[in-house]
């Protein structure tokens, strides 16, 4: 039985360098690409809102309630 790895996505328009991600990180550079992602969220199970989206209040309440099952956090 194989057991599907929990993950985390970044939203961030500044991604990260490739050796600062962490292996179960997924990170999406614009709202839209969370969105699109999260249509088949395959493990998802946290979303990061990170730089410019750390403020977006609506996008973290839209994301909230169309995925209630995620949790919705903002980088400090």
């Amino acid at each position: 039985m194989q057991q599907t790895m929990q993950q985390t996505m970044n939203v961030s328009s500044n991604q990260p360098s490739v050796s600062s991600t962490r292996e179960d990180t997924i990170v999406v550079t614009t709202p839209l690409d969370a969105i699109l992602r999260l249509e088949h969220p395959e493990g998802i199970r946290t979303v990061v809102l990170a730089g410019s989206c750390t403020t977006n209040g609506e996008l973290a309440a839209f994301l909230s309630e169309l995925y209630p099952s995620i949790r919705i956090e903002r980088e400090v």
